[in-house]
């Protein structure tokens, strides 16, 4: 189980500070309020007589979710039964190819599936367990539930945010375009072997997901905690044997803490990521004692640099450039090619698509592209070449389509290593223009093609439903997907059973047996089911 060590002090967020949301009124805030009992119809009179609204009930463990003139709060803290009010903080996604559609791709040590080979997931569905008759959930953005890899598996989704509660689908929903985390993390955990893209650990187990983190006014993506509590509630009524939770911000939540300790005494094992901020202590919820908390390696079984760790982390999974399903044109496949040369490249989020064909213009070098003049004066059309560092990513891509670029491509240094890396643009679109294609290339492409100097070059950025992304976000589904595929061996077992067998059987990488860099080590199927006993 879970090394219990007290961890002080105030979480760094993955993506947003934990701050009280408020309403759409300034004046207002959403607020938990926790009972000694379970909520009456006099503690909601008593909430509308403060001027309130009760927004969500969770009678289970005695809370309401209520929106409160600010100010108020200390009022219904006095009130008789009430054990705690605390705000209702923001939990955000946690996360940074061939021709998919003709055929399936095949798990390797150095392709995008290599966390299947890593976890010996492989191995475990050459024997027959691939998660059959278990219900692996997900508490996430929208999904594409229409997907190749997701419609074969999923069974009903629930959306907090209304006002139709049985729509997930990020299509009828019109937010495709930046709500792509759900479609990503569902592959990892169970994408259906279908003879095209990808599968996931548990590829026949049914997927119930809860839209819980939605796109805000200003598109952003994130949910209030009492939302995500919701979302979790439903997927655990539906009989849900396990759900990935690959999200985190904001404080501790005593009420959120009470459900996910109930929903665990009820028989659903929860499974949280880590969060990313290469902090020594989890985000919230991944740091309360009853999840099994999740950090992330790579291909080579290296802690991730952006891994969080410490005390109330439990075991790591495969999370640095996984390749998994993504919205239908959301997704990328991405390259350069030049000089005869062909490298592969990474794409940039929200950047533009290229055709099948390509860009194909003049190259120009345009060094670190802080501003419009690093790329000289050109004719419109051309590729930039940048190097990483000094600016955002964002800004130089800014800068290279001010000068006039068609398509840029960033490459690494030597402050980041010499890999490849995924890169943001941070918005949809730049001031409202489309961003132009951008890819990203390892420090070794980049220098070689800038050395090359090669008179044109080819990027491409082709729209498609597959791509990689990086973060816990990505480890915790191929960690729930080890679980579903236990509790497919054997249906009865309790949450802190599964969650025994997954840490006494995972290959231990750090400091032997338990360790707050990689927990217990990295989640391992094949030796997991070994020691998983028959029903």
């Amino acid at each position: 189980m879970k090394a219990f060590i007290l961890a002080l002090g105030v979480c760094a967020l993955a993506l947003v500070a934990g701050v009280s949301a408020a309403s759409s009124a300034s004046s207002k805030q959403d607020l938990l309020v926790g009972y000694d009992h379970a909520p009456t119809a006099a503690d909601r009179a008593a909430i509308t007589a403060a001027g309130g609204t009760v927004r969500h009930a969770f009678g289970s463990i005695g809370v309401l979710a209520v929106n409160l003139p600010s100010g108020k709060a200390s009022d219904i803290r006095s009130t008789q039964g009430v054990s705690y009010v605390e705000p209702d903080a923001v939990r955000v996604p946690l996360s940074l190819s061939s021709d998919l559609l003709a055929s399936e791709f095949v798990p390797s040590a150095t392709n995008g599936l290599y966390g299947l080979v890593t976890t010996h997931a492989v191995e475990a569905q050459a024997a027959g367990f691939t998660g059959a008759g278990v219900k692996a959930c997900v508490a996430d953005t929208g999904l594409d539930t229409h997907h190749s890899d997701i419609a074969p598996n999923f069974v009903k989704g629930y959306n907090v945010f209304g006002p139709n509660t049985n729509d997930v689908d990020v299509f009828d929903l019109g937010v495709a375009a930046t709500e792509t985390h759900a479609t990503h993390v569902s592959g990892i955990m169970l994408g259906a072997v279908n003879g095209s893209g990808i599968h996931g650990v548990a590829p026949n187990a049914k997927l119930y997901e809860a839209r819980v983190l939605g796109t805000q006014p200003d598109g952003s993506v994130s949910g209030e905690t009492s939302q995500v509590m919701e979302g979790v509630q439903w997927l655990a009524d539906q009989g849900c044997k396990v759900i990935n939770m690959s999200l985190g911000g904001g404080d501790r939540s005593q009420a959120e803490e009470a459900l996910y300790n109930q929903i665990t005494q009820d028989g659903t094992l929860i499974v949280v990521a880590s969060g990313n901020d290469s902090a020594k202590q989890l985000s919230f919820p991944g740091r309360y004692q009853t999840v099994l908390s999740v950090g992330a390696v790579d291909s080579q079984n290296r802690l991730a640099s952006f891994s969080n760790t410490g005390a109330q982390l439990d075991i790591v999974g495969p999370g640095v450039d996984n390749l998994s399903s993504f919205p239908q044109g959301q997704g990328r496949d991405a390259s350069v090619s030049a000089g005869g040369v062909n490298y592969p490249a990474l794409p940039m989020e929200f950047a533009g698509a290229t055709s099948a064909a390509g860009i194909n213009a003049p190259l120009v070098n345009c060094g670190l592209g802080a501003t419009p003049a690093a790329c000289g004066t050109h004719a419109p059309g051309f590729v930039a070449l940048m190097q990483r560092g000094t600016v955002s990513f964002a800004t130089k891509v800014a800068s290279a389509q001010a000068a006039g670029a068609a398509a840029a491509i960033v490459y690494n240094n030597a402050a980041n290593g010499p890999g490849n890396f995924n890169g943001t643009l941070v918005t949809t679109t730049n001031g409202g223009t489309p961003w132009i294609p951008a890819v990203s290339l390892s420090q070794t492409d980049g220098e070689a093609l800038a050395a090359a100097a090669p008179a044109t070059a080819t990027a491409f950025n082709i729209a498609m439903a597959w791509n990689y992304d990086s973060g816990t976000s990505m480890a915790t589904p191929h960690v729930a997907g080890v679980a579903a595929l236990v509790f497919g061996k054997n249906p009865n077992l309790k949450p802190h059973d599964v969650e025994a067998i997954l840490e006494k059987t995972a290959t231990d990488l750090g400091v032997p047996n338990y360790d707050t860099t990689f927990g217990y080590g990295l989640v391992n199927a094949q030796a997991a089911l070994a020691a998983t006993p028959r029903p």
